[in-house]
């Protein structure tokens, strides 16, 4: 147990600092390092991560074949660009909530354009926030279709609409 507290430890700090981008950056042939012992210990019927079902395997594996790639010949992370070191940071998070057993609080990074600019900026939230935030948009947003009560010629409050006469649009009724 203090070994996998440990090892989450460990990831966290090598992931908060490829996010935050301070200080000294952080050395990929380490980060490899961690990927591989965290990888034999997965794939050894009696390692610590033995415990894992298929599906978080196969999660763990992709996740950090995308951190091989990524790191493949780097000697830091500051030679990657920075769709490349969000990208890694998300593998890395990845890896850290396998490991972890708690895919709520993974954090997702995205780099996203600026509402009326060109400028992308990296937004980052958590598992559960944008699953929040999505149920928040469709609730704020409404029903899409009518429910019970529905009367045809009628818009989902009940106004009075003319029917539709243009033939273009005949086949387009739902």
């Amino acid at each position: 147990m203090a070994a996998r507290l440990l090892m989450g430890t460990l990831l966290l700090g090598v992931t908060t600092m490829a996010a935050a981008n301070f200080g000294t950056p952080p050395n990929a042939g380490e980060i490899m390092r961690e990927q591989r012992a965290i990888r034999e210990q997965a794939e050894s019927s009696t390692g610590k991560y033995s415990r894992f079902k298929p599906e978080a395997m196969v999660r763990l594996t992709k996740a950090q074949e995308k951190v091989f790639r990524l790191l493949d010949g780097k000697q830091s992370v500051e030679h990657l660009d920075m769709h490349q070191k969000v990208e890694l940071f998300n593998a890395l998070e990845e890896v850290k909530a396998v490991l972890n057993d708690n895919e709520q609080d993974r954090l997702i990074c995205r780099r996203e354009h600026r509402v009326g600019t060109t400028i992308k900026e990296t937004r980052c939230a958590t598992v559960a926030q944008r699953k929040e935030l999505e149920e928040g948009s469709k609730a704020f947003m409404g029903p899409r279709i009518c429910g019970e009560g529905f009367v045809p010629g009628t818009d989902c409050g009940g106004n009075m609409r003319e029917a539709n006469t243009n033939p273009v649009y005949e086949g387009r009724r739902r």
